[in-house]
């Protein structure tokens, strides 16, 4: 019996050294690997080579999880990009450490891209941020997929530091508030922003 395995690293960046790890695991194992959304997946592997893939991944590189926060991208901001406005690396980095793999009711992705051009497409995602030069825009329910829908603006003009405190808010609205297995985009729908009367 075949199976998958979709690996994350940091933000999903992966460096030389885990991609070369990832590559000689799929050698190894007979598997085929590609890039998608949530990171790298492995297919075609075998069901028993599971677990022994699993306890070999480079050090950095995790399994991905359905059920919580499962993807957490972002651009190069202002630390490697002409256009943006906004640093996106250390908000990036710091949500990922603290929330990547977050039991939540539902699989939930954040973006963050530092200009209008949203390289990492934070309004298809549950979460987004995208920056503009008086600060971030923090977005919310955006979907891709058979139905896909641009998420809603929440707040303006945040810091850094701001957008993080946001982000960990509604991480911790959609965590209590949600119906099993309910989307963020649903409850959103249902509750409103929870932002409205701050």
């Amino acid at each position: 019996m075949k199976t998958t395995i979709i690996l994350h690293s940091l933000f999903s960046e992966f460096s030389k050294e885990q991609l070369h790890g990832i590559i000689d695991l799929a050698d190894k194992y007979g598997a085929s690997f590609r890039v998608v959304v949530t990171g790298i997946q492995l297919y075609n592997v075998e069901a028993e080579d599971k677990p022994k893939i699993l306890s070999q991944l480079p050090k950095g590189v995790k399994q991905v999880i359905h059920a919580g926060v499962n993807s957490i991208t972002c651009c190069r901001g202002t630390d490697g990009c002409s256009h943006a406005f906004m640093q996106t690396i250390p908000l990036g980095k710091a949500l990922d450490t603290k929330h990547f793999g977050r039991p939540l009711p539902n699989k939930l992705r954040i973006g963050i891209s530092g200009c209008t051009r949203c390289c990492a497409e934070p309004m298809i995602k549950d979460i987004g941020l995208y920056g503009l030069p008086d600060g971030f825009v923090l977005t919310a329910g955006g979907k891709s997929g058979a139905h896909p829908k641009g998420g809603e603006i929440l707040v303006k003009g945040l810091s850094p530091e701001e957008a993080q405190e946001k982000i960990e808010y509604l991480l911790d609205w959609y965590e209590k508030e949600a119906m099993p297995k309910e989307r963020f985009t649903h409850l959103l729908e249902r509750l409103g922003n929870p932002f409205t009367d701050k």
